[in-house]
């Protein structure tokens, strides 16, 4: 029975290791995406101030 239980836990075991490391790498991709995204929406801002068919001041 304690062998049973030994067993068990050493999967669950993996099982946490191996799903602690997925989440590190959609961390990762979600960290990139939001960057992304705020970059998108700096340059949306950015073309909004930009009077319809003139240019930037500068």
């Amino acid at each position: 029975m304690l062998g049973l239980l030994e067993a068990r836990e050493k999967k669950v075991q993996e099982e946490v290791a191996r799903l602690r490391e997925e989440a590190e790498r959609v961390r990762a991709a979600l960290d990139a995406a939001e960057s992304t995204l705020a970059r998108l929406s700096e340059a949306r801002d950015t073309v909004a101030e930009v009077p319809p068919g003139g240019s930037a001041p500068g």
